[in-house]
This record gives C-alpha cells, sequence and structure tokens, in this order.
C-alpha cells in the first residue's frame, strides 16, 4: 500500500479509535462515580470487587489501544523523516511542540489530581469518620430501643399499679373507654387496648392499624413483663403484658417515618462504608488509572491534533515545494488545488498567479527569443554570405565575431580566432592600422565626438595566399556604452584594377591620339628619304650605307610604334561584342589551322567536347582571346627554352574545352609547360602594362580580360599540374546575361569537367 492509501486509511481507524477510546473513558466514569457515590445502593450480597476487576481490564484495554494509536503514529512520522518527505520535518516540530505542551500541564495536573485523590479517600476511610458513623448507628438504634422500651415500661407499669386490672373486664365499655383514653393520653400513647388471649379486642382506644396477635403463650402466667412486638414496616411497637388468665393489655405507639429513613440511611450507609473500606486501595489504583487514561487521551488528543495541524499546514507547503521543483524544472503548468481562505491559501493563489505570469512572460519570451533567433539567422546568414569582412571587438580588443569573408580576406581562420585578442591573430599588415582604428574610436567613444564622425576608414595593402590585395577597413562608432565595434573589410583590388584599367585607357587614347598622327609623316619621309638618296649608281657614297640603316631602322620603329598605337586604341576603344550563334569548337580549329605554321615545332594537344551547343558570342574577339593565349604560351616558352630555365623535353601546349557540369557554360583551359607565372604576380597579369616577358606592352591580357567579361564571362590563371602555365575562361551558354556566375566557381568545376 502506498504512503498516501496508507494515510487515508489510517485517518478513519484513527477516528474510529478515538469513538472506543471516548466511550470507555465515559464508562470508566460512570462506574467510578457509581462506585464512589452509589454505595449505599449496593445490597449486601453484591461482590464489588468483581466491578473492580472489569474496570481494570477496560482501562488495560483503552490504553493499549491508546499505545498502539501512538505508536503507529510516531512509527509513520519516523518512516516519513528516514524518506526526507517534504513536511516531515515541520510535523515533528509541530507534533513535539503540542506534546510538549499538553504533556507538562496534563502530568502535574494528573499527579495533583491522583495525590488529592490519594488524600480524599484516606480521608474518607479515616477513623473520625469510621467512629462517626458507628456513633450515628448507636444513637439511631439506641432512640429506637428507648421507644420500644418506654412503650413495654408504660404496660407494665399500669398492671403494677393495678391501673388496669381483670376486673377492667367486668365493667362496661364504656367505662373501659373512658379509663383507656385518660392513660393514653397522660402516658402519650397511640393505642390502649384489652384483648382476651384469642386476640379479640374488650376495649381499645387509638387509632394504630390492626394487626394479627402474636403468639401470647409465651408470657407465664403471672408474669409482669411484656411482650414487645414490632410489625413489619418497624413504625409500630406494641407491649403485650397479662394482666388475667385470659386478659392483656396492649400499649401501642407510631414511631415518625423519618426516624426510621434516618436510622435506614445510617446503617445502609455504615454498611457500604465497610464494604468500600475493604476494597479502599482499589478504589485508588482504578481512580489512578482512570487519571492516567486521561492523560493518555489528552495527549493522543494533542498528538492527533498536531497531526491534523500540521497537515492542514504541510500539505500546501508540500504542494509548494513540488510546484516550486516543477517551475525550477521548467514546467511552468502547474496550478495548485486550492482549499480554503487562510493566509495558505493565499499563498498559493499567489502561486498560482505567479505560474500563470511565468508562464505568459515565457510564452511572450519565447515568441520574442524566436523573432530574436530568426533575425539573428537572418544576420548571420548575411554576414556569412557577403563578400565583406565583418569583424567584432569589444572593448578590451576580444574577437566575437569573425565571417568566413573576413577569414578569407585576411588570410586568417575565423574559427580559432573568435574569443582571442586581435593582436594575437591578425596578420602583421592589418595589425597597426586595426590598432589605430580601435584607438581613435575608443578616443572618440571617451571624449563624444564633436564633428558628428560616425565611421573611421583606412585602406590596406597586404598579400593574402602570396598575392596582393588593397582592402579597406571601416570601423562604425556605436552608440554609448554599446558592447563594441564592428570592423568591416572590403575587397579593393578588382577596384584598383578597374580604376587603372580606366586610367590607362585614358592613357592609351591620349597617346594613340598624340603619337599616330606624327608616325605617318615619319614614315613617308624616310621612305622618301630612301627612294630619292638610295639609288643604286650613288652606292659609292660615303654616307650611303649610314642613310640606309637610318632610314630602314626609322621605316622599323615606326612600324612598331604603329602596332603599339594599335593595341593602345584597341583597349581604349574596345567594340562590343557581336553576338551571334555559333559554335566554338569551329572557332577553336580555326584559329589553331591559321597559327599551324607558328605552331609546327610544338606538341599540341586538343581536347574539344563536341557536344558543345551552339551559342551567341563574337567570333572575331573570341579569335583574338584565343591567338593572345596561346601566343603568350608559346611566347612563355620560347624564354624558357632560350633561358634554360626548365629541361623539359619538349615544348607541349594543350588546348580544352567543355559544357560545365551545371550546363550553363563552357570552359576553356590553354595549358603550357612554360616556367609558369609567379604566384605575386598573377592578379596583376590582367593590369594594363603589367607583363613578365621580356617584350611585350602588357595590354594583351588586359584586353582579353575586357573581351571575356564583356561576353558576361570570367577569366583566371592558374598553375599547371606540369609547372608551367593554365589560362582559363568561361563563356556563359546563355549570353552574357546571364546572372549569377561564380568569382572562382570555374576552377575546381573546370578541372574536373574537362577531360585532360
Amino acid at each position: 500500500m502506498s504512503e498516501r492509501r496508507w494515510k487515508n486509511a489510517a485517518t478513519p481507524l484513527s477516528r474510529w479509535m478515538l469513538l472506543v477510546l471516548l466511550l470507555g473513558v465515559v464508562i470508566t466514569s460512570v462506574v467510578v462515580g457509581r462506585g464512589l457515590y452509589g454505595s449505599a445502593t449496593v445490597d449486601g450480597g453484591g461482590d464489588y470487587g468483581a466491578v473492580f476487576l472489569i474496570l481494570l481490564y477496560v482501562n488495560l484495554f483503552l490504553v493499549l489501544a491508546l499505545g498502539f494509536l501512538v505508536i503507529r503514529n510516531l512509527a509513520r512520522l519516523w518512516l516519513d523523516r528516514r524518506r526526507r518527505m517534504a513536511g516531515s520535518q515541520l510535523r515533528t516540530r509541530m507534533v513535539t511542540l503540542f506534546v510538549a505542551l499538553s504533556l507538562f500541564p496534563t502530568l502535574v495536573i494528573t499527579l495533583l489530581s491522583v495525590e488529592l485523590l490519594n488524600k480524599g479517600v484516606d480521608s474518607w476511610f479515616s477513623d473520625q469518620v469510621s467512629q462517626a458513623l458507628e456513633k450515628s448507628l448507636e444513637v439511631s438504634r439506641a432512640l429506637y430501643r428507648e421507644n420500644q422500651r418506654s412503650v413495654g415500661h408504660d404496660a407494665e407499669d399500669m398492671v403494677r399499679n393495678r391501673i388496669i386490672s381483670s376486673s377492667f373486664s367486668l365493667q362496661g365499655n364504656e367505662a373501659n373507654m373512658a379509663a383507656l383514653e385518660i392513660e393514653r393520653q397522660a402516658r402519650q400513647l397511640d393505642e390502649i387496648a384489652l384483648i382476651h388471649s384469642d386476640g379479640t379486642h374488650i376495649s381499645r382506644v387509638g387509632e394504630l392499624p390492626q394487626e394479627p396477635t402474636p403468639d401470647l403463650t409465651v408470657i407465664a402466667p403471672r408474669s409482669t413483663r411484656a411482650l414487645m412486638h414490632t410489625n413489619d414496616t418497624g413504625n409500630i411497637v406494641r407491649a403485650y403484658v397479662r394482666v388475667g388468665p385470659d386478659l392483656f393489655l396492649v400499649t401501642g405507639r407510631y414511631i415518625d417515618g423519618q426516624v426510621l429513613n434516618h436510622m435506614e440511611t445510617i446503617e445502609s450507609t455504615y454498611v457500604d462504608y465497610n464494604k468500600l473500606g475493604a476494597s479502599h486501595g482499589l478504589l485508588k489504583g482504578s481512580h489512578t488509572i482512570t487519571l492516567i487514561l486521561i492523560t493518555l487521551l489528552l495527549v493522543l488528543a494533542a498528538v492527533w491534533s498536531g497531526f491534523r495541524i500540521s497537515e492542514t499546514i504541510t500539505e500546501p507547503i508540500t504542494a509548494l515545494v513540488v510546484g516550486t521543483r516543477q517551475v525550477a524544472d521548467g514546467d511552468l503548468s502547474v496550478s495548485l488545488q486550492v482549499t480554503g481562505d487562510d493566509e495558505l491559501a493565499t499563498l498559493m493563489r499567489s502561486f498560482n498567479a505567479m505560474t500563470q505570469r511565468l508562464a505568459e512572460n515565457q510564452q511572450a519570451l519565447q515568441a520574442s527569443n524566436n523573432l530574436l533567433e530568426d533575425r539573428r539567422r537572418f544576420m548571420a546568414a548575411v554576414v556569412g554570405n557577403i563578400s565583406s569582412g565583418v569583424i567584432s571587438v569589444d572593448h578590451l580588443g576580444q574577437i566575437s565575431l569573425m565571417n568566413p569573408a573576413a577569414g578569407s580576406l585576411l588570410g586568417i581562420d575565423p574559427t580559432n580566432s573568435v574569443g582571442h585578442h586581435f593582436e594575437k591573430v591578425m596578420p602583421e599588415p592589418v595589425l597597426a592600422p586595426l590598432s589605430s582604428l580601435l584607438e581613435t574610436a575608443l578616443t572618440l567613444e571617451a571624449v563624444g565626438s564633436e564633428n558628428g564622425m560616425s565611421e573611421l576608414s583606412v585602406q590596406i595593402m597586404m598579400d593574402v595566399y602570396n598575392r596582393p590585395r588593397t582592402l579597406l577597413a571601416r570601423l562604425t562608432l556605436p552608440d554609448v556604452g554599446g558592447p563594441g565595434f564592428i570592423v568591416t573589410f572590403d575587397d579593393l583590388t578588382s577596384v584598383v584594377h578597374a580604376q587603372r584599367s580606366q586610367a590607362w585607357s585614358d592613357v592609351a587614347r591620349r597617346i594613340a591620339h598624340e603619337i599616330k598622327n606624327p608616325l605617318t609623316p615619319i614614315q613617308l619621309w624616310a621612305q622618301r628619304m630612301r627612294r630619292r638618296y638610295l639609288k643604286p649608281e650613288l652606292a659609292d657614297v660615303t654616307d650611303w650605307k649610314v642613310l640606309d640603316e637610318g632610314t630602314q631602322s626609322i621605316i622599323q620603329q615606326v612600324d612598331e610604334l604603329k602596332v603599339l598605337v594599335d593595341e593602345f586604341s584597341t583597349f581604349a576603344r574596345l567594340p562590343r561584342p557581336d553576338m551571334k550563334k555559333d559554335f566554338l569548337s569551329d572557332t577553336l580549329h580555326e584559329v589553331l589551322t591559321l597559327h599551324d605554321a607558328e605552331f609546327k615545332d610544338l606538341s599540341i594537344e586538343v581536347h574539344l567536347d563536341e557536344s558543345i551547343p551552339p551559342f551567341p558570342f563574337d567570333r572575331a574577339q573570341i579569335k583574338q582571346v584565343v591567338t593572345n593565349l596561346l601566343t603568350n604560351a608559346v611566347a612563355a616558352m620560347e624564354d624558357d627554352r632560350a633561358q634554360e630555365i626548365s629541361a623539359a623535353p619538349s615544348d607541349t601546349l594543350v588546348i580544352r574545352a567543355c559544357v560545365a557540369e551545371n550546363g550553363r557554360g563552357v570552359y576553356v583551359q590553354v595549358e603550357d609547360n612554360g616556367p609558369g607565372i609567379p604566384v605575386g604576380s598573377r592578379d596583376r597579369v590582367f593590369e594594363p602594362y603589367f607583363t613578365t616577358k621580356q617584350k611585350g606592352t602588357g595590354l594583351g591580357l588586359a584586353i582579353v580580360k575586357k573581351i571575356i567579361e564583356d561576353h558576361g564571362g570570367r577569366l583566371w590563371v592558374k598553375e599547371a599540374p606540369n609547372g608551367g602555365t593554365l589560362m582559363e575562361f568561361m563563356l556563359p551558354l546563355a549570353g552574357p546575361r546571364q546572372l549569377p556566375i561564380p568569382e572562382h566557381g570555374g576552377q575546381e568545376e573546370s578541372v574536373n569537367a574537362i577531360p585532360s
């Protein structure tokens, strides 16, 4: 049986036992009271010891039942304390308090009551009381005997003094009646009569009731002694005296009923007193047990009251403890059942109201947290996917946030950087500018910005993975008391390149305009001088050879300047592509055929995907792109062979083309086995007037890049597996408007997609 069921079952049992106990106490009190105050009614044949024995057994049963209840409740309380059940300690203190408050006063009262009872019982059976009862009994008996003696003495006196003689029977009845009346009044008798030996009345005065005559033969013939006779109730006393052989004198007196009652009361009291005196020890013991039983009853009532009151207190407290634990565990749906209208009920109602408000606040907080989490995820997604680098730094310099773009731009690991001081993770080129920004921001935050400045910025030049980059670091000043600073990094490399390209485009346009005009007259005058002065008949002239070499050099240099001017013009005024659907494979084959004689000493590998569909592109410009890439590759291998940088067995040129895996573009690769391009120069090869060749203007790859970008494509330079250079470009199948195009999406994809 569970503890709660046991408690529920124990409640009616305790009530039943308490009812039996109260009934037993009532019975015991009645019996004891009967023994104390009703002893006069106990007849002489009763055995009062048996009554006390029964009373002792009843008391013993009640004491055992009481002890069982007390021990059972204490055992249950002890088990609750061992199990550390909620409220057990409070119940223990309350029960102890109730027992202490009831036990000590009850013990004092019980001891005093027992002492007073013993003294009272002992005083009942003292010698003075016993002698007083004996004297009272003797006095009552003496009074009764005196009445009897007086009646007999009057009868004997009248016969002895011949006041009444045998002659009375011879006289008339009236004379007898008069004489008898005189004597009756004189002697204060209630009756005087003369009767025959057979009991018949001769003369009679008085009003006493007639009763059967006793046997008069017991009176001697000549005796003057009176025969005393009392009726059954004892209230009439008669004396019989012989007057003659057959004549008897009868005197009678009525005894007062109160006197007889007093005599009976005194006698019965004396008898009961003697019986009680024989068992006064048992009487004291029975009353002592009764007082002990009442004491135990009070203690039990205190214990039971303590349990009941403690339950009324501890049950709500236990419910509050359990509810508090559930709330601490996160369950805010707790609702306590409230009964009553006391302070504990008010506390439980307050608890329910608190949990309800907490639940409402939790729901609102959860909704707010969900909204904040959605915003955080959105911001994290935005920060994680934007191209700008974002770093959050607190006032102590600890990095609390770094997105992947910042790690990529700065060349550090974002995961290992968060939580560290920026001085420990930032590369050297960034450290000094960032420290300056943070110091300035802290100063402005401390003193306040008077000029309305809200942002600080600095440009940083650094190498990331051996590639030069231009970064713009911007720090936004937070509000006063903000958690820290947000620093953003933007890659300005492409912007700088674009600015340089635009600047060089303007320069090239001016150069083409300013140089091209005088070149033609110079070349024409050199040619005219040759026609006029370099005739065969003038070959012996001393300066003829000098003139020949000079004019020839002028013409050659002018031709080279024209080529340079044409490249300037092409770079500055590259026409928009004429987009027409065509086959890229045919274009590539055409370029290879045109330069077949030029590439006859090379080993050329061609891997073209014949499944490339026709798509819009400018055939002439793409031919120019491929021609430029092939020319650069051949020139690189020739320079490598001339300088004997590598010991390649043969110059190999590889051309690949295939459709991208996503089907959105076409990738073309031109690979050589030359010396390759240094890592630090790869990002600059597409800048105008940057070249790694001994000869060249540096505009070829810039023009190639511009053509590819006008087609909506991308261009990359990589290191070939054999150590040479791999130039790769991508053209969208849908034309230049197809977006988005990944910044380096074709790097990994093209390597896997293009067959080798």
